[in-house]
């Protein structure tokens, strides 16, 4: 199976095993806990920056959150789409002029990988759409960074929610 028709749960599981085969050291010598703990209070921490910097509307504060590499995964309504380089991230200069973030978590799912979902209201040109967004986390050499990300929007007309 091409990695391009993976659901974003067979991504996830992907990126997991992916990471646990990393030859990137990722396990510090704390304790399971200690370092589990760490892992979501700096994931959280990585997450908050993402959210800020869209707030800010600060490109390289943003795009330093992410992965540069051809293994940046991004998911959304019209598909997975892999790489850094061809981002149009990168290159796009529209933002949201609004983006409503609430009900941020972390979960920690292997050492130095963590999952980390939140709901949003966003508006742009006059237009307000709901969804999830999620964001995986791994710790690397250089630090924490967003491996994957999505975003999902209700249909038209459904009521905001999260769980």
């Amino acid at each position: 199976m091409s990695l391009a028709r993976l659901s974003s749960g067979r991504l996830l599981a992907f990126l997991i095993a992916a990471a646990a085969c990393s030859p990137v050291p990722i396990n510090t010598g704390a304790p399971v806990a200690a370092a589990t703990t760490s892992d979501t209070v700096e994931a959280r921490r990585l997450f908050e920056e993402n959210i800020d910097a869209i707030h800010k509307r600060d490109r390289a504060r943003y795009l330093a959150t992410y992965l540069h590499t051809s293994s940046l995964a991004r998911n959304g309504s019209s598909g997975l789409e892999l790489g850094y380089e061809n981002w149009s991230a990168r290159r796009d200069s529209s933002w949201p002029d609004t983006l409503i973030a609430r009900d941020l978590r972390v979960i920690p799912v292997a050492s130095g990988v963590v999952y980390g979902t939140y709901c949003y209201t966003v508006t742009q040109k006059d237009t307000t759409s709901s969804g999830t967004s999620e964001r995986v986390f791994v710790k690397t050499t250089e630090g924490w960074k967003i491996a994957v990300t999505t975003a999902f929007g209700l249909p038209a007309g459904a009521p905001a929610q999260c769980k």
